[in-house]
């Protein structure tokens, strides 16, 4: 197998191709250049082979389901490639019925978008709504294969949906219209009878800019709990999740990213560091999760600072007052609901009698869930370890 990056598709790279075997296989990333600029160096690389008449393996790495079509459409004619998605290996035919399978799952919003100019915002809360209500929340059978969990391949044709099946469609869902987010797993504790239970749970990190409604930050979003048209944990932020009735254990991104100023960063830093943790260590975590939910930073860090000469107190400063500029930047939850209901009276023309109904039902119910949500608050140090 021959590792590409993209920048190694060039002019050149494209001419000799006729010196591969068929027996050639190309593993092509991208971690240099945006989207636009990969995909359309994939369409050149795909045409050039259909051209020469080479049947060479590809295996490539989408980060975004965004403005895939073209390159999709060229694959029709030359199925020789393996496609990874998020953490997920396609064939050809299994992409393509996992993208038909979601193009009509969003079809309805994507037409709205279109049509109604929808901002940011109102394309993510369109897409929460449906992702919420997708299936029933319906737990696996204990012998059900592990591998089928959580997977996009067969998340449509599954009777059985859990946290991390919401989660993952709501990534693969937002990042059809290019909203960038990953999954994550955290452990979540609860009293229950003066015992301590602890779950496993699925969420999702995205970051989200409208200027249209001057949001722009870092959220954690939970479509499995709000299911039944519920927002209350739509867009969270750290500092939120901390305030939880079920309290959040300390995670990675807790340290990262639950932090109100640069002296509270840098503690959670040192702390990482006299745990044992390398600065490598730091630097690819913080790496992986940008290039999930904000690329061009990505992009600007990984020029930037290389990791075989880092210069960690800088990045580390850089990295610092990135996450004090985009995290807790709390939303009044009186503004995701009625921009939900807003934009659904804008779609379906809704009377004002019937509206304004609905918008007292669902304010109510998300103040009631608000309210019995975030009351409790345990005082907790650096580490969330309760006092």
């Amino acid at each position: 197998m021959k590792s590409l990056n993209s920048e190694d598709i060039t002019l050149e790279f494209l001419n000799n191709l006729s010196k591969y075997s068929n027996h050639t296989i190309f593993s092509i990333r991208n971690n240099t250049e945006n989207d636009e600029i990969y995909l359309n160096k994939l369409c050149m690389l795909v045409k050039t082979l259909k051209r020469n008449h080479k049947k060479i393996e590809l295996f490539i790495n989408i980060r975004s389901l965004n403005n895939i079509k073209e390159l999709l459409n060229l694959f029709n004619r030359y199925p020789y490639v393996m496609i990874h998605y998020l953490k997920f290996t396609f064939t050809y035919a299994e992409f393509i019925k996992f993208y038909y399978d979601l193009s009509k799952f969003l079809k309805t919003i994507a037409t709205t978008k279109n049509n109604y100019n929808l901002s940011p915002l109102e394309i993510f809360l369109l897409v929460y709504d449906k992702v919420c209500n997708f299936k029933e929340y319906n737990s696996y059978p204990i012998k059900y294969p592990a591998y089928k969990q959580g997977n996009l391949k067969y998340l449509f044709n599954s009777k059985y949906t859990v946290c991390s099946d919401y989660s993952i469609l709501l990534v693969a869902s937002l990042s059809y219209f290019g909203i960038d987010a990953k999954d994550f797993l955290l452990t979540l504790e609860r009293y229950k009878e003066k015992e301590i239970e602890e779950e496993v749970h699925a969420r999702v990190l995205l970051k989200l800019k409208d200027d249209k409604y001057n949001i722009d930050g870092i959220y954690v979003s939970d479509p499995t709990w709000d299911n039944k048209s519920v927002f209350t944990h739509a867009l969270m932020t750290h500092r939120m999740t901390t305030l939880e009735n079920d309290l959040e254990r300390l995670n990675i991104y807790d340290f990262f990213f639950d932090v109100t100023s640069l002296e509270e960063f840098n503690n959670k830093i040192n702390i990482l560091l006299n745990k044992g943790c390398s600065e490598i260590y730091i630097y690819k975590i913080f790496m992986r999760t940008i290039y999930r939910i904000d690329y061009n930073f990505y992009l600007e860090m990984k020029k930037k600072y290389p990791s075989n000469n880092l210069l960690f107190n800088s990045f580390i400063n850089d990295m610092g007052n990135y996450v004090i500029k985009y995290c807790n930047k709390e939303i009044p939850f009186n503004i995701i609901y009625t921009t939900i209901l807003n934009t659904y009276h804008k779609i379906y023309n809704i009377k004002e009698e019937d509206y304004q109904n609905k918008l007292t039902k669902l304010q109510n119910k998300n103040e009631m869930d608000y309210y019995n949500s975030f009351t409790d608050y345990w005082p907790y140090d650096m580490e969330h370890k309760r006092r």
